[in-house]
């Protein structure tokens, strides 16, 4: 009996030492990826969320200095050198984006499968406090869409998000206040 157990003790120190000798020392490098919820997460809270017809909204603003500090972060060199389709950001977009007083950002996920919904472009319109309109039409980035808005007036904000989902136009509105 106790040649059993030494038999087997030794044979178990055996394959447990042969596993840890045979694993490899080579230090593996790869790149992060960017994930689906990832403005989420470099972000803090969205000024404004909703889910409406199977679609979670979210929605972001930020002052052109906070985007800025975005863009000097790994998001922001992955957002900036980004090929998406036929998509590139180059000068020109960049500097569209970078106008204005703030940063728009619009995220769209399909709660069903947790992944943007395809074939859309956005479009947003502001209502200032003393009634002027204007529009934007908001870039495709990443996995969400952004643009720069000029909020030059203090008070209540009025936006109309018009996200046109390739069969028809889903309409979210929120209020803003700007202090």
């Amino acid at each position: 009996m106790k040649t059993k157990c030494v038999f087997l003790s030794t044979i178990l120190t055996m394959v447990l030492t042969l596993t840890i000798f045979g694993q490899t020392t080579d230090t593996v490098k790869t790149k992060t990826s960017i994930k689906q919820n990832d403005i989420s997460s470099v972000l803090s809270k969205p000024v404004f969320e909703s889910i409406v017809d199977s679609l979670n909204t979210k929605v972001w603003i930020l002052t052109q200095n906070q985007y800025k500090e975005i863009m000097k972060t790994k998001m922001g060199e992955t957002m900036t050198t980004m090929k998406n389709d036929s998509l590139t950001m180059d000068r020109a977009t960049k500097e569209t984006m970078m106008e204005g007083t703030h940063y728009f950002i619009f995220d769209v996920t399909n709660i069903k499968t947790g992944k943007e919904v395809a074939d859309t472009s956005a479009k947003v319109e502001i209502v200032s406090p003393s009634k002027i309109i204007s529009s934007v039409n908001l870039k495709p980035m990443m996995n969400h869409f952004g643009g720069g808005v000029s909020l030059d007036e203090k008070g209540e904000y009025l936006f109309t998000i018009n996200l046109n989902v390739g069969t028809g136009y889903k309409t979210t509105q929120l209020k803003y206040e700007l202090k």
